[in-house]
């Protein structure tokens, strides 16, 4: 199912005419027990700990393909950047009962390298909107633009987390995430990266479940991709924590708010 999502994104063409705005609705089955547990195996996660709210980005990662694929989204998807994702929970929702997702896109905002495109994506169960996760993303239009590179920053600590093409294909594995950027250095290298990247929402996570962060708001501002294989580290201070390599590569930035 995820393989045959993933072609339709490789031949989707843009559309014609343009929605600056459009929603579209799901109806989700419940998480099967054995995924989740695959999730908790993969981070050493104890059964007696809540799943941390970025599981909300696992859980609507399906719906979020289905409206990639959606005939009014403007662009092809592939090729997205993903710039940041935020987490605000209201009440309490169990992955594991059936749920509702509505998926609201604005796809109008421009940036000086292209498009960027916010989908909110809002949980429901129950009948009330128990979570939302806002996701940011940058459609490049615009090759001859390059980002400004601010100055880098030295972080001490130990890089002891270590990630390579085994771990990242762990993680597609329990969040249907397949984008081959992430699995292949071949293919990775037709999108202009040295290797495969690790998945952005797998060091979000790390951070929530290493530093025990229980929190009903969270903001994950995704940096430079982090090349694989590589050794990682979380930098913390205050309610900030930072995902590094190489002492000064910083990958993620999570602010924690409540």
């Amino acid at each position: 199912m995820m393989m045959y999502q993933y072609i339709k994104l490789l031949i989707k063409r843009p559309q014609r005419t343009f929605f600056n705005e459009f929603s579209v609705e799901f109806d989700q089955r419940a998480i099967r027990a054995k995924k989740i547990t695959k999730f908790r195996e993969l981070y050493n996660l104890d059964q007696s700990k809540d799943l941390p709210i970025s599981y909300a980005f696992i859980a609507g990662f399906n719906s979020l393909l289905k409206t990639f694929s959606h005939k009014y989204f403007a662009f092809s998807p592939l090729g997205l950047i993903h710039l940041k994702s935020e987490f605000e929970k209201t009440f309490e929702l169990d992955f594991r009962h059936d749920f509702k997702v509505i998926n609201k896109v604005r796809q109008d905002r421009r940036h000086p390298m292209g498009k960027v495109i916010v989908i909110e994506t809002q949980f429901f169960q129950n009948e009330r909107c128990c979570l939302v996760n806002k996701n940011t993303f940058l459609k490049k239009l615009n090759s001859n633009k390059r980002e400004r590179i601010g100055k880098q920053q030295a972080f001490i600590g130990d890089t002891n987390f270590i990630l390579n093409l085994a771990k990242a294909l762990a993680y597609a594995k329990v969040s249907n995430d397949f984008n081959p950027i992430h699995l292949n250095n071949k293919l990775a290298n037709l999108f202009g990266l040295p290797n495969a990247i690790m998945h952005g929402g797998y060091l979000g996570h790390l951070v929530l479940i290493e530093k025990n962060i229980a929190a009903n708001k969270v903001k994950f501002d995704f940096k430079k991709p982090c090349v694989l294989p590589c050794a990682v580290g979380i930098f913390s201070e205050g309610n900030e924590h930072q995902v590094f390599s190489g002492n000064d590569q910083l990958h993620l930035s999570v602010k924690v708010d409540g």
